[in-house]
């Protein structure tokens, strides 16, 4: 632990997730932060957990470390590795072999993937992991629909084994095996004709022979159990960050654990400006009795929360952080005209509110230009906006970067143009460098983040012909864009790493009351031992 660490509560740090992506936007960008300062400020290992299994997960964790996005003393592992399992994998190395019988291949990079090709017809997809190992095998029928994923532990034993529905796309029966390679649980999922949205119709538990012994009550008893073998009987937090798992876990209660749910994003209704429009899937978490505490990004949404449901004690308030702004740049030179997002290409960043107001941008700044960073299912669909909008020449979708700093370090204003956030990290991550912002003033986050007329301009949500007066107005006054970034770096000093730190301590230290053994030791702040 660093000199001048914080102390926090001798116990089990658990961050559960529904997936980790590799290539992931804010909400996982801000839970890899929050673990790592846990480990370099107070010494605290902790455990990131996936509630859907993967096999990628072991990819991905060393993909993460390697880019120091997972620390040291965090682990990535998915939920199903700690269900109770007694047995062991084989030694040896079970891997099929790469080449396929009567199959030709093409490398895919972008997708990290191998086609596998028989007679034309594309039948197979591999991934291997850093070492090389096929982890996944994924199978397609004549008209390119997946129709199973064979997924794999590292030695090559079966891990995972997933049947798709044809019609919608997404897994309906799922094999979960154990060590040895034989199935342990067979999950049948229903499908949600409207959303997609997926959710367990019935669990079979199977013995050791491969016959079916039960079948359980619920997904719930899954969940549990994998909780139980993760944290067992040492006092833990744990701190659910995404809302469509929610369920299975608000029902978990034990003397020895206080559950956390940490909400990165709107939890009213569309058009976001009524504070007792309560999204269903929200609901749970801000007013469970078994939650101990709910934790927001933004002063106005704990209040808004609060006025609908109460003020029971439980709300806290803890922003995203930032590390300090990282060295270098001084080479880079500042391009004015150059605009920029970083955004997933999905309907929550509504994109194509930024793309229609740059339409009006050129008219009055030609040379202006506007690079959206992020992937997404509405890729397509901008691009033929971009095409029949003449913007080919102006607006660009640059795809995912990994270098966001350099983005900011040469842009002269980036957007944020959401229907709702949670709380819009990228602006802060944009100040940080210099770069001044044009954003919605929607629910939530913005107006706590810009300060309107000093390190960025505010507009009314959804209002496209403000915002290309906004983005006019910066771009056509290099005055005004200069001094928005002069100031940018100063204002987000609130959201450093040590502020962070100590309010998430705070939090620990106040629900530990009535934990056993989960007092904090200062004197060595040793991490707890771990069921692993």
């Amino acid at each position: 632990m660093a000199a001048g660490a914080a102390t926090l509560p001798d116990a089990e740090y658990v961050f559960l997730v529904d997936v980790l992506p590799r290539n992931h936007a804010g909400r996982s960008a801000s839970i890899l932060t929050k673990t790592r300062l846990l480990w370099e400020r107070a010494g605290r290992r902790s455990t990131i957990v996936t509630a859907y299994d993967s096999s990628q997960l072991d990819d991905i964790g060393h993909q993460l470390r390697e880019r120091g996005l997972l620390a040291d003393g965090v682990t990535a592992a998915s939920l199903h590795d700690y269900f109770p399992d007694p047995t062991r994998l084989a030694d040896g190395d079970f891997h099929r072999p790469f080449e396929e019988p009567g199959m030709t291949w093409v490398e895919d990079p972008a997708a990290g993937q191998f086609h596998f090709f028989e007679h034309g017809r594309h039948v197979l997809s591999k991934r291997l992991d850093y070492a090389g190992r096929p982890i996944v095998l994924d199978w397609f029928n004549g008209a390119r629909n997946r129709t199973r994923s064979d997924e794999y532990w590292p030695n090559g034993i079966p891990r995972r084994t997933v049947f798709f529905d044809l019609h919608y796309g997404v897994a309906r029966q799922e094999l979960l095996h154990r060590r040895d390679g034989t199935v342990r649980l067979g999950i049948w999922w229903a499908v949600d004709p409207v959303t997609k949205v997926r959710s367990p119709e019935r669990v079979t538990r199977f013995d050791e022979r491969g016959r079916p012994a039960e079948v359980l009550g619920s997904y719930h008893e899954v969940i549990h159990a994998c909780l139980d073998g993760l944290i067992g009987d040492r006092p833990a937090f744990l701190t659910c960050e995404a809302r469509r798992i929610d369920e299975w876990v608000l029902d978990y209660r034990r003397p020895n654990v206080r559950q956390i749910h940490v909400l990165h994003n709107a939890h009213i209704r569309a058009p976001f400006d009524d504070p007792h429009r309560i999204r269903p899937i929200y609901a749970p978490s801000l007013n469970g009795p078994t939650v101990d505490a709910t934790v927001f990004l933004t002063n106005r949404q704990r209040d808004e929360a609060a006025a609908h449901f109460g003020d029971s004690g439980r709300y806290h308030v803890i922003p995203h952080s930032v590390p300090e702004a990282r060295p270098g740049g001084t080479d880079v030179v500042r391009d004015p005209t150059l605009v920029v997002m970083m955004a997933r290409l999905d309907q929550q960043k509504q994109l194509d509110h930024a793309i229609d107001a740059f339409a009006a941008v050129v008219r009055s700044v030609p040379e202006a230009r506007l690079e959206i960073y992020g992937r997404g299912v509405l890729e397509p669909e901008l691009t033929r906006r971009i095409q029949r909008l003449g913007l080919s020449g102006n607006v660009r979708l640059a795809g995912f970067t990994d270098d966001p700093v350099g983005v900011y370090r040469r842009a002269g204003l980036s957007l944020l143009t959401s229907r709702y956030e949670g709380f819009g990290l990228v602006l802060v991550e944009s100040l940080q460098y210099g770069c001044p912002v044009v954003s919605y003033d929607l629910a939530y986050g913005p107006a706590d983040i810009v300060d309107d007329g000093v390190n960025g301009l505010l507009v009314p949500a959804g209002d496209k012909a403000e915002l290309a007066r906004a983005i006019v107005r910066v771009l056509t006054d290099p005055a005004l864009q200069r001094s928005m970034s002069d100031a940018a770096p100063g204002s987000i000093e609130r959201f450093g790493e040590a502020a962070f730190v100590r309010r998430w301590g705070e939090l620990y230290r106040t629900l530990a009351a009535g934990l056993p053994n989960a007092e904090a030791d200062a004197a060595s702040g040793t991490p707890p031992e771990r069921n692993r």
